[in-house]
């Protein structure tokens, strides 16, 4: 009786033990299955690890695994092994919400494919797609999508096989961090990387706050600059909230940069402009007509300021998915409607990440369609001849992989890229990396980079203003403001343009014009290294600002500012002398008082453009033009002086002989030889060249090619020598009719070659 009453016991005791097992398996179960149900799969995971110790074998649970890893930032891979043992034992009779469900859904199939994918075991993801293709009917949510999955296995099974050439490297430890590190926005000459980071800040100010949905920081923007190729330590900009707030873009001129921040679910894009004191100002809301109900997630500007591409899930209109959006700049200055992108373009699939090249002819973006070889792939599009966008091209593996590929930024000659991704071998989560693309082609524009800056000033003045206007048509091309806080400028120039360049600050000016020939290379003008840089004011006297003095023969800057301001008004005297004179021609019609009329008009605007060269004479030109460059640290050098339309070098000169000579010497101890030119012409007009930017432009190259064949000559190999700068530009004094005067104009029409 008594061993009897013992065996009870331990019934009873199995039993309720089993039953509370059971319930806390249920339990568990549920709250796991919750968590998916609101997409939180990083906090549902651990759950899920924990019950598959309690039962190995159960295939719903493996299941649930894999698709956690699946929705994971950088553990994808491990889902294979769970997807494949949940492949193994299906049903279509499915009950998601059983926690006696001990068999996967058929649409493990799908996913063992895609994390065979994901994997690179293409042919192992298309013999899943198709036995998952063939078990399911017309009816079920995949159907439509599984050819799309098949296409993309089999672009990437050939795009693996025919890789691009390119080199990549982390951008380094003093901006990626341990956290997620992402978005990399890159200034026009890669002085800045402005990037998006979920990293403890700096003073711990968000050590408590964190994100529900995964634990995790919100997103700041950082910035860090290179100096000498050396990243400084990331700031904080001043405009981060306590919620999301992420990189988007920034313009070309590097004054407005292009923010996302998440406005409590609904996910908008703001911009910030920078203000006097170099600060990142107010967050400014995009029009209503960009940011909707809808999310709004990316966007970025053209070149020119005038066109907004946006990314933008709204329904009307819309294609599929998140779609690119446009719309142009009214002359009001608000934004027009928006209009769809058009199906070139977009497709009923996902798209985002919108880069602008800045020649204003290139779209890089990312999409789920076209021809991805998984996720999202970055691709890049041209502008044709009619102002339309060309058919997409994938930018290849391994830019892109089989998962996400999303946010790449180009540099200006298209040479290297900037993007996110994660790899075994980073510092965090996700690290920003820098792609050399090895066979590219170089973008053909020109990069005009320098210091803007005035003696006596510590940082740009306010004032600071480099405007560019088109020397052919007097349209104005742009107004850029240099960096405040050291001068710094960048401006693109496009090829076969003629411009006038026109640098200010305070009471100062000076101009230069510029030509571009139409090459299809790229090309950088540096003033800080190859030119003077712009500097206003003597140099030796910056104690303080009262003190600044100008290099003419002015006595102060009220002297100066007082001449500039009585030239400015006698040009307007012509001006409208010359509108009145264009309205009575001196032609065979006119009356005898018409015609005297004219010829007084015509004396009175000589008499004005004679006053003019004489106060220009009397602030000894130079507050108004550049001077020729100094030549410093020069194995050998040649300066030649030319008369009116002359380009040709003369080589019988002994100087130019001992500058050879010398030339040939360095070659032989050192390998190679390095050839500088800079060149210069008068503002006297010139017929035969068409411009005097272009009769410069020919100076240079004509300086150039005698070199290179003199070289040559005396045994010197072409490959040897190297061509590092050529500088052009339009100096002097503006042309009075004076050709007489012919010595004060000459000593602007010169070329100074340089052997390093």
């Amino acid at each position: 009786m008594h061993m009897k009453k013992i065996a009870l016991l331990s019934i009873l005791i199995s039993i309720t033990t089993l039953s509370f097992s059971q319930d806390n398996f249920r339990q568990k179960f549920l709250e796991a299955n919750t968590l998916m149900e609101e997409s939180s799969y990083n906090v549902a995971l651990p759950i899920w690890l924990k019950l598959s110790i309690e039962e190995p074998d159960n295939f719903n649970i493996n299941y649930k695994i894999g698709i956690c890893y699946m929705n994971s930032a950088n553990e994808k891979a491990k889902a294979l092994d769970y997807l494949i043992k949940a492949s193994q034992n299906t049903t279509s009779n499915y009950d998601p919400f059983s926690h006696s469900e001990k068999r996967a859904p058929i649409e493990a199939l799908f996913y063992v494919g895609r994390a065979y994918h994901l994997n690179y075991e293409f042919d192992a993801a298309i013999m899943n797609y198709n036995t998952f293709k063939g078990k399911i009917t017309k009816k079920h949510y995949l159907f439509n999508e599984i050819d799309r999955y098949l296409t993309q296995a089999q672009f990437a099974k050939e795009a693996v096989a025919n890789p691009i050439n390119i080199l990549l490297k982390n951008i380094g430890s003093e901006i990626n961090s341990e956290y997620a590190d992402y978005s990399p926005v890159v200034s026009i000459d890669e002085s800045s990387i402005y990037f998006t980071s979920r990293r403890l800040r700096p003073d711990s100010s968000n050590y408590y706050i964190t994100d529900d949905f995964d634990g995790k920081h919100f997103e700041d923007i950082y910035v860090s600059h290179n100096y000498d190729g050396v990243w400084t330590t990331p700031e904080l900009l001043t405009i981060n909230t306590d919620g999301h707030l992420a990189t988007i873009n920034i313009s070309a001129d590097g004054q407005t940069l292009f923010v996302y921040r998440d406005d409590n679910g609904d996910g908008n894009i703001y911009t910030t402009t920078k203000n006097e004191n170099d600060q990142w100002g107010e967050l400014v809301k995009l029009g209503s007509d960009i940011n909707t109900e809808y999310k709004e997630s990316h966007a970025h500007i053209t070149p020119d300021g005038n066109t907004l591409y946006f990314i933008s899930d709204r329904k009307k209109g819309g294609l599929g998915g998140q779609d690119i959006y446009f719309c142009k700049k009214l002359p009001t200055g608000d934004w027009g409607l928006a209009q769809n992108a058009g199906n070139t373009l977009n497709t009923p699939y996902d798209e985002d990440g919108i880069f602008l090249h800045p020649d204003g002819k290139t779209i890089y973006f990312s999409s789920k369609g076209h021809s991805s070889i998984g996720g999202f792939d970055i691709f890049y599009s041209e502008l044709d001849e009619t102002g339309n966008w060309g058919t997409p091209i994938n930018m290849g593996y391994p830019i892109n992989s089989t998962d996400d590929d999303v946010f790449f930024v180009t540099s200006t000659d298209g040479k290297r890229a900037y993007y996110s991704s994660f790899k075994q071998d980073g510092f965090g989560e996700k690290d920003i990396y820098v792609i050399t693309l090895v066979d590219a082609q170089e973008k053909p524009l020109t990069l005009l980079t320098g210091f803007l800056k005035v003696a006596g000033f510590d940082e740009t003045p306010e004032s600071a203003m480099i405007t560019v206007t088109d020397n052919e048509t007097g349209n104005l091309i742009g107004r850029y403001v240099p960096r405040k806080k050291d001068g710094k400028f960048s401006i693109i120039l496009n090829p076969g343009g003629d411009y006038h360049i026109e640098y200010a600050a305070e009471s100062y000016t000076m101009e230069e014009d510029i030509y571009i020939p139409p090459v299809s290379a790229y090309n950088e003008i540096n003033r800080g290294i190859d030119l003077k840089d712009v500097i206003f004011g003597d140099v030796q006297n910056t104690d303080t600002k009262t003190d600044t003095k100008t290099d003419t023969k002015a006595d102060n800057k009220e002297d100066v500012v007082a001449l500039k301001n009585e030239i400015k008004n006698l040009k307007k005297q012509i001006k409208d002398l010359e509108n009145e004179l264009a309205k009575k021609p001196a032609t065979t019609n006119t009356t005898g008082n018409d015609s005297e009329k004219v010829k007084n008009l015509q004396n009175e605007v000589n008499a004005l453009k004679n006053q003019i060269a004489e106060l220009k004479k009397q602030g000894n030109n130079n507050d108004f033009t550049p001077t020729p460059t100094e030549v410093k640290d020069a194995v050998a050098h040649y300066q030649e002086f030319f008369n009116y339309n002359v380009s040709k070098v003369n080589t019988a000169n002994a100087k130019y002989v001992e500058m050879i000579n010398k030339a040939v010497a360095h070659a032989k101890s050192n390998g190679k030889v390095t050839i500088d030119v800079e060149s210069s012409a008068s503002k006297v007009p010139t017929k035969t060249h068409g411009s005097n930017a272009k009769l410069a432009y020919k100076r240079a190259i004509a300086a150039q090619e005698v070199v290179v064949n003199s070289l040559v000559s005396k045994g010197v190999a072409r490959e040897n020598i190297l061509i590092n700068n050529l500088t052009t530009g339009v100096q002097g004094p503006n042309y009075n009719g004076d050709f007489a005067n012919k010595k004060m104009y000459e000593q602007y029409q010169f070329v100074i070659i340089k052997i390093k």
